[in-house]
């Protein structure tokens, strides 16, 4: 066991995840319907499931809009630190501060849900949500967790 790693309830999931969650494996929260995490209600996971098919943690994390906001807005953010001069442009800048129907894809239905869900209007507020975050440590922390136990370190 690595030190100071413990497989049982950590700080983590209390923090995040619904009471009735704290007593899963961070590999069964991965599964776990998005409601579970802390903040997220039945309502705004009805909102998901109807703008996306999102129904699990996972799927929230993996959610191909939430990877190309995230994306947009990392380019957006660093745009002028890896175009050459000639290239940049306020207009790559601004990309993160569209709305999130911006994105192929994205309805202006779909983003009305993300608005009634989360009160997400861009790109940014899309790829910066804290559902979004939590559903994405989840999955890496399960990640983890299984190759540490495939080294057999835990």
């Amino acid at each position: 066991m690595v030190a100071g790693l413990k497989m049982e309830k950590t700080g983590f999931i209390v923090k995040f995840f619904d009471k009735a969650f704290e007593d899963k494996s961070i590999e069964e929260l991965v599964k776990a319907p998005v409601a579970a995490i802390s903040g997220v209600s039945e309502s705004d996971a009805a909102d998901l499931k109807a703008a996306f098919g999102i129904d699990t943690v996972e799927e929230l994390a993996k959610n191909k809009y939430v990877m190309l906001a995230q994306g947009i807005d990392c380019f957006s953010a660093c745009s002028g630190a890896i175009l050459d001069k000639q290239f940049e442009s306020r207009e790559y800048e601004d990309l993160a501060e569209k709305p999130v129907s911006a994105i192929q894809g994205v309805s202006e239905g779909d983003a009305a849900l993300l608005k009634k869900a989360f009160g997400i209007d861009t790109i940014k507020e899309l790829a910066e949500n804290k559902y979004v975050a939590i559903a994405q440590t989840t999955v890496s922390l399960a990640s983890l967790v299984k190759f540490l136990r495939v080294a057999g370190v835990i």
